[in-house]
């Protein structure tokens, strides 16, 4: 998982937590990452990745796994996101972050922040 930042890393292990009966198989696939792209929107980001597709597909009924909302760290405020895994025939491809706000209702600028630093603290109550 080179070249991915903390964040995602967070993100993608809780999504993985969240979903027991195919954390194995999702691990493994994720394992298999190589990144293809990142984009900031400003609102979130989009990181879309290539995984080893010689490995079975997971057997999920929807394109999509969510990530239970995260208090995330940005220059020192906290901002609530959520993280979508988005899915194609079964492979992941792509994780999706976007902001929920503040806990006071504000938005924060994403587009000159550097993803990389922004940390995942710890799941939202």
């Amino acid at each position: 998982m080179s070249g991915f930042t903390d964040l995602e890393k967070a993100a993608l292990s809780a999504i993985c937590d969240a979903r027991p009966g195919i954390a194995r198989q999702l691990r493994s696939l994720l394992a298999t990452m190589q990144l293809a792209e990142r984009e900031n929107t400003g609102h979130g980001f989009y990181t879309c990745f290539d995984v080893d597709r010689a490995q079975p597909p997971l057997d999920w009924p929807t394109r999509t796994l969510e990530s239970p909302t995260a208090e995330v760290a940005v220059d020192g405020r906290t901002l609530l996101m959520g993280f979508i895994l988005w899915l194609e025939d079964g492979f992941p491809t792509c994780l999706e972050g976007f902001q929920h706000g503040t806990p006071e209702g504000e938005d924060i600028d994403l587009k000159p922040k550097d993803l990389a630093a922004l940390v995942w603290t710890r799941p939202a109550d």
